[in-house]
């Protein structure tokens, strides 16, 4: 039994490890976005801490095509809007 329970620990892990690197390119941009959005809303040059980067949504219509583009949009809204 536990040799069985090994095998679906290992394909959650491979099943997460897959979803990341889909995000990673999501992340980065979602990243530069905050930054970028919180500088402009602040008016300094200090970078902020980023919050955790969020599941990314679903793509709408007029959403960038390319994740890295998607990510930074959201970022930036939320940075540009932070605190």
């Amino acid at each position: 039994a536990s040799r069985g329970l090994g095998d679906v620990y290992k394909r959650q892990i491979f099943m997460y490890s897959l979803a990341s690197a889909g995000n990673y390119e999501f992340c980065a941009g979602f990243k530069q976005g905050y930054v970028s959005g919180y500088k402009q809303a602040k008016n300094t040059s200090m970078t902020p801490m980023v919050p955790m980067c969020p599941m990314q949504p679903m793509k709408g219509f007029g959403d960038p095509q390319s994740d890295m583009e998607h990510g930074y949009t959201i970022g930036y809204r939320k940075g540009i809007t932070a605190y």
